[in-house]
């Protein structure tokens, strides 16, 4: 009976270690088929996952198990330090500016502590996500710090609120051409010697909420909607996807954007942070430097805020006025 259940749980930890293993490789071949895609969301999870195989293994005598456990742990996460590792400081940039992003759910009952989150932050803009009209009338407390505010127009409703230090001016919400008619609200602020333009996204949950390539689809629309402007961009929002992802590719490469790396992900916030898919992002075009990311507590959401310190470069083209 005893070599029964030690052979069981031998192969219960292979198994374990084979299910860690699944998401490093599905992180190589993401390309080649939506399911390797969607399965590559979960590297983050899975080295934390190999780690403890690692160490049950090798507390239990599995040396050759505990081993492979290991490689997979150190070869996942070499293959995603690219969007891990945080940006490097720079001292050639003539101004920054801080930008919060926060996915607050629509059904956020703690009104007190994400206004405390907003004060905490020193943010010059604030961009909320799933921010309904309830939460939104709590928020004006922030008035103080934050006297300018933008949200979508009454004629088109999405679920965007925008709050800022500084004037803001409006472009409207467009939105992807799919069914799922995902808003992007895009806007200018003067952060930088003239005007820096925002754009505001939420996408559409992956597969199985959506057809397979949803994502992929709607992230091409978003890129076409900011194509075409001039001036010093970020594109920032919860796109549900991870930032390897073949969705946020459809983004960033097209527009020539640099994605804010660093440790930790946004969701789901209940998790450790190491533990987390990071689907909350930002993309800055040329012009703008990431210098700092922080992932925040969460603040009554199931997403975790993410607070970027950009910093606008010397050789920043400014389009004609």
């Amino acid at each position: 009976m005893l070599k029964f259940l030690n052979s069981l749980f031998s192969l219960a930890l292979l198994c374990a270690l084979a299910l860690c293993a699944v998401p490093m490789l599905a992180f190589w071949g993401r390309s080649v088929h939506w399911a390797l895609d969607l399965m590559s969301h979960f590297v983050l999870p899975s080295i934390i996952a190999a780690c403890g195989v690692s160490i049950l293994a090798g507390l239990l005598g599995r040396t050759w198990t505990g081993a492979g456990a290991l490689a997979v742990a150190i070869t996942a996460s070499l293959s995603v330090s690219g969007f891990t590792t945080p940006p490097r400081p720079s001292e050639d940039v003539q101004k920054t500016f801080k930008v919060l992003l926060f996915n607050v759910w629509y059904r956020n009952a703690d009104a007190a502590r994400l206004v405390d989150t907003l004060r905490r932050s020193d943010a010059d803009i604030v961009v909320l996500l799933e921010a309904v009209p309830e939460l939104n009338r709590k928020l004006s407390v922030l008035g103080d710090i934050y006297p300018h505010s933008l949200a979508c127009p009454d004629t088109d409703p999405c679920d965007i609120l925008v709050l800022s230090r500084v004037a803001l001016e409006g472009d409207g919400v467009r939105r992807t051409d799919d069914r799922f008619r995902s808003p992007v609200l895009s806007f200018r602020a003067q952060l930088a010697p003239c005007p820096v333009s925002l754009h505001a996204v939420h996408l559409a949950r992956p597969f199985p909420f959506t057809e397979p390539m949803s994502q992929v689809r709607q992230a091409q629309d978003v890129s076409r909607l900011v194509a075409g402007d001039n001036a010093p961009q970020l594109v920032l929002g919860d796109f549900n996807a991870a930032p390897w992802s073949e969705a946020m590719r459809a983004i960033v490469v097209p527009g020539n954007l640099s994605l804010l790396s660093g440790a930790g992900g946004t969701w789901p916030s209940f998790l450790p942070r190491q533990m987390r898919i990071p689907i909350d992002h930002f993309a800055a075009g040329p012009g703008l430097r990431f210098l700092k990311r922080e992932v925040l507590p969460a603040a009554g959401s199931d997403h975790a805020p993410v607070l970027a310190t950009v910093g606008v470069s010397p050789t920043v083209t400014c389009p004609a006025s």
